[in-house]
């Protein structure tokens, strides 16, 4: 007598099988790695000590690399997506300028804040006479004719104090930031590095050679450099009697 085949055995033994092999089957490592990157980029950003009105953010020209600073133009953090190597955002070299760009950018954002403050700052009460009564035309005349000489030595001085640079290396090495102030001159990163280091490595190899740039370029004060006294006294008769 010939068997007929179950059908219903023969299908459970087939679905078994499946799970059996899916059980074996190569877990997606890289979506669960974009998952938990994700998440460890925005704890990145809430790691910034002021967020809110006083940090100010840059990007670069491709939308990767965020870089923020604070009021007083220093970095305050670097975030680098887990995925900025995947699907042609950045090449690993190109790392360095990207930095670059987000940093400066940053810096635009908060010298823009700050003008947009100046302008809103108090209105300078209105002067009565250009030149007050006690004050003689043949001062004023002197003065003039001391301003571009003064003036010239003072602009000189002014830019000695300013022409400043601060240059600094991660911890490791691999990425130097070259400062000016109010910009940033140059950042180089090793692209061997970049391209096989996390993420995580570089934001903080980065973050410590921007903090280390500014620390070495100090805090240039244009106050520091006294006007010379034909200025000085310009300006006191440009400022005039007062309502």
């Amino acid at each position: 007598m010939t068997s007929t085949p179950d059908r219903r055995s023969s299908g459970r033994a087939q679905a078994t099988d499946e799970g059996w092999r899916r059980g074996f089957a190569e877990p997606d490592f890289e979506e669960d790695e974009g998952r938990r990157g994700g998440a460890r980029a925005a704890a990145a950003r809430s790691d910034v000590d002021d967020v809110g009105p006083g940090v100010f953010e840059g990007v670069d020209d491709h939308g990767v690399i965020t870089v923020t600073v604070d009021r007083s133009g220093r970095v305050a953090d670097v975030v680098v997506p887990p995925t900025w190597r995947g699907g042609g955002a950045l090449e690993p070299r190109e790392l360095g300028h990207a930095l670059c760009t987000a940093a400066n950018n940053a810096l635009l954002s908060q010298l823009a804040d700050t003008l947009r403050r100046l302008d809103a700052g108090p209105v300078a009460p209105k002067r009565t006479s250009l030149v007050p009564p006690e004050v003689s035309m043949s001062e004023v005349a002197d003065l003039f004719n001391r301003f571009e000489r003064d003036f010239e030595t003072y602009r000189t001085r002014l830019e000695e104090a300013l022409n400043v640079t601060g240059v600094g290396t991660g911890p490791n090495g691999r990425v130097t930031v070259t400062m000016e102030p109010g910009r940033v001159v140059e950042v180089t990163a090793d692209p061997r590095w970049a391209s096989h280091s996390r993420h995580t490595e570089i934001r903080a190899e980065a973050l410590r050679a921007f903090r280390s740039a500014v620390a070495k370029l100090g805090n240039p004060d244009p106050n520091a450099v006294p006007l010379p006294p034909s200025l000085a006294r310009l300006r006191e008769l440009a400022r005039g009697p007062v309502n």
